[in-house]
């Protein structure tokens, strides 16, 4: 057992054998057993839930098709139009976001691909209807390879079902995950807490840090216990939109931590974003899954706006911020 921190220095005790691992692991007979686990506790894992093939094809056109790229591709922790960030081995570090959405003109195989056999595929479609109640609507999706560390937070601040609480998001591991490589950590059962509201207190444009710091006060407050399960490649975890997660930041120079999350709503219900937004995100219908595509840089204009954000980032962030600060003042 390793004895790690998470991003803002909370303890955490990470398994480096299936014994030591409190978190059990459902097969995917086993959806009734998962679900039951998933609202008592905010999370389950079901292991082999994605093929391990599929995993490796996924791995493989990312190294053919991203890592060699000098393109801008839209980035998880920054929400901007960013170049790779590369360490020492080669890994990027800046995740990308919506893998459904990449511009096809550049990275088609692995758009393609990672919506068809992983977004989309069966099995996690009936992992996600299983917990949801019906099926998936998948509205939002990335991919991780080095790891840069993931805030203590609650999903369901910057996005949600527009029933607060009904979403749910996965976390899928495409190559073992050491214990050392930068795990997934989760807080059973803080998806019964009450979660802090979006306000111009702590808004994502000016007053993040606030946020994020009301999170790890009452994880300190309550003691709760903090998770980082040992994942094998194909294992999903799945959380609830209200669970307290992140990941730990990596201390292994050897292994990587290539992995996808995606989140999905009820199909029947509405997006919420940031607490103020509430839309219908319609998208493509594949292998019977509804797959929504953000910022779709298939579209012209979609790629005008992101060349305008790379050579304008000043001014074009700015009058984001702005944007999102005026939503949060109108709520």
């Amino acid at each position: 057992m390793l004895r790690l921190k998470t991003p803002r220095g909370l303890p955490v005790d990470v398994p480096e054998t299936v014994g030591e691992d409190p978190s059990p692991k459902f097969d995917p007979a086993e959806l009734t057993a998962a679900k039951d686990y998933y609202l008592q506790n905010g999370y389950a894992v079901i292991a082999g839930l994605v093929a391990q093939p599929d995993c490796d094809a996924a791995r493989q056109l990312w190294d053919r098709e991203v890592k060699t790229s000098t393109k801008y591709m839209y980035r998880q922790a920054t929400a901007r139009a960013e170049r790779n960030v590369l360490n020492a081995n080669g890994w990027v570090m800046n995740p990308i976001l919506n893998l459904q959405s990449i511009d096809p003109r550049h990275f088609g195989r692995l758009r393609t691909f990672a919506t068809e056999r992983i977004l989309a595929s069966p099995t996690l479609a009936k992992g996600f209807t299983a917990l949801l109640g019906e099926p998936p609507k998948i509205v939002q999706s990335m991919y991780f390879e080095g790891n840069s560390a993931t805030w203590e937070h609650q999903d369901s601040y910057y996005l949600d079902s527009e029933k607060v609480g009904a979403m749910a998001a996965a976390w899928i591991a495409l190559e073992d995950i050491t214990a050392s490589a930068g795990r997934f950590f989760i807080c059973p059962r803080s998806h019964k807490l009450h979660y802090e509201m979006h306000s111009l207190a702590n808004n994502i444009a000016e007053n993040h840090e606030t946020y994020i710091q009301s999170v790890v006060q009452k994880v300190r407050e309550l003691n709760l216990e903090i998770r980082a399960p040992l994942l094998r490649k194909g294992d999903v975890l799945f959380w609830n939109a209200w669970t307290i997660h992140g990941s730990l930041d990596s201390h292994d120079p050897q292994h990587s931590r290539s992995s996808i999350t995606c989140h999905a709503i009820p199909q029947s219900h509405r997006f919420l974003q940031l607490q103020s937004r509430v839309f219908d995100p319609h998208g493509d219908v594949i292998n019977g899954v509804e797959v929504t595509r953000p910022k779709d840089l298939a579209a012209a204009k979609n790629r005008l706006v992101m060349s305008i954000e790379a050579n304008f980032p000043g001014l074009f962030y700015w009058a984001k911020k702005q944007a999102v600060k005026a939503v949060v003042r109108k709520r």
